[in-house]
């Protein structure tokens, strides 16, 4: 054989991948690969998240809500206004219970015999308070550089027994309290709390215990105290067991 032809078959055998002992040729990984993307193209975006309803209210217990109360109804039927004139001399007050139960605001003249005018106004909201049995406090106008203290209340056609004053009681001092004692409460003989407000501008209680209850009877007469009033006076009150003077 000619040598050139030899010096080409070793070089062609040199190019040959060697694969005599040591390190094989490594296996192909059978692991997908991702495909890339084309250049110049972006990350797909995520969707944004769909928004949060919110939660519906918990069902309204309709049979747990309650419906204001009603006023009381007043105890009595009325069918006439009484009404009190403080330190009064030769006053009167009349008040048509169609007015009250109008219920609209209106001015009354007290004149009288008095020889000098005041007027009392009633609102629409102390007609209400009328008609429901509340007594109503309020002035009357200033004339002779004085005013009046006013009582006006609604009372039926025949005062009822509770109404009705079974002793006479007079109160030191000059703020026109009163005190109401029934002839039931005489003789019951048990210890009693009153409201002595009357026409007077502040409040007063007077408690009587039984035994004073019991001494009213024996002797005709008693004698209390009433609470201190907020600017710390009181008054004593004596109690003659014999109904007012009509």
């Amino acid at each position: 054989m000619k040598r050139r032809r030899v010096l080409q078959i070793g070089a062609a055998l040199a190019a040959l991948p060697f694969t005599g002992c040591g390190a094989s040729t490594p296996e192909p990984s059978l692991a997908p690969v991702a495909a890339k993307d084309p250049p110049g193209k972006a990350d797909p975006v995520a969707p944004a998240p769909a928004p949060v309803k919110p939660a519906d209210p918990p069902p309204v217990d309709t049979a747990a809500v309650k419906e204001p109360a009603a006023p009381p109804a007043p105890k009595y039927t009325f069918s006439r206004v009484i009404g009190k004139i403080g330190k009064n001399h030769r006053h009167v007050l009349v008040v048509p219970f169609e007015d009250v139960k109008a219920g609209v605001e209106k001015s009354y003249d007290i004149s009288g015999a008095s020889g000098h005018q005041h007027t009392v106004t009633l609102s629409p909201e102390q007609m209400k308070g009328l008609l429901a049995g509340q007594d109503v406090r309020i002035k009357s106008s200033l004339d002779h550089q004085h005013a009046h203290r006013i009582l006006v209340k609604c009372a039926p056609a025949v005062d009822p027994p509770e109404w009705v004053n079974a002793v006479t009681v007079e109160f030191s001092g000059k703020d026109e309290h009163e005190l109401v004692v029934t002839a039931a409460d005489v003789a019951a003989k048990t210890d009693k709390t009153y409201d002595v407000q009357g026409i007077a501008g502040h409040a007063h209680t007077v408690t009587i215990p039984a035994a004073e209850f019991e001494k009213l009877v024996k002797a005709g007469t008693t004698k209390v105290f009433t609470s201190r009033a907020d600017d710390g006076h009181d008054h004593l009150a004596v109690i003659y067991n014999r109904p007012p003077k009509a």
